[in-house]
């Protein structure tokens, strides 16, 4: 199984986890549904793992004011469709695990990784609150005990490895 995956002109390695697929394949978008870039599995955890690379080297510099654009909105706003979008990503890639059998044994842990260097850390907290609170929380179902309490990280890229997830740049792009 190949633990190395390209997003973009990121490359993450997932060496220290069981399992890592990339999950936001066609087919989902086909039914209209959102999904995470990737899934990963380790002994305790359900990793889902969101990536917005808004520093990627192709980019123009208007194309990267647009992107900070975007998150500055989304830090000032009470709802903005890009903390909606992300809060749907997790909602829609649980349900399709749901519908695939998941029985969600273990904690679940949704990663949104945000790499711009304009936004600090001040802005980052309130863009973690928004976020949040658009993620599905409370199923008070004894069934599910991984919906009770999803728990969410914004992260850059360096902060990745407290996770066990190491994450470069590709060269030459």
């Amino acid at each position: 199984m190949n633990k190395f995956l390209d997003e973009g002109n990121l490359q993450f390695d997932f060496s220290a986890f069981q399992s890592v697929k990339r999950f936001d394949d066609n087919k989902i978008n086909a039914y209209g549904m959102k999904a995470v870039d990737f899934i990963a599995e380790d002994n305790d955890y359900l990793y889902f793992i969101e990536t917005k690379d808004f520093q990627h080297p192709k980019a123009t510099p208007e194309r990267r004011n647009e992107d900070y654009e975007i998150l500055n909105e989304a830090v000032k706003n009470k709802k903005s469709v890009f903390t909606i979008e992300m809060g749907v990503k997790i909602k829609d890639s649980l349900l399709r695990r749901y519908s695939e059998g998941e029985v969600f044994t273990k904690k679940v842990i949704y990663l949104l990784v945000i790499n711009h260097d304009k936004l600090g850390e001040f802005e980052r907290g309130l863009l973690m609150t928004k976020v949040n609170n658009h993620i599905p929380k409370g199923l008070n179902d004894n069934r599910f005990p991984a919906f009770t309490s999803i728990e969410f990280d914004l992260v850059n890229i360096e902060q990745l490895k407290n996770y066990k997830i190491f994450c470069t740049t590709k060269s030459g792009g």
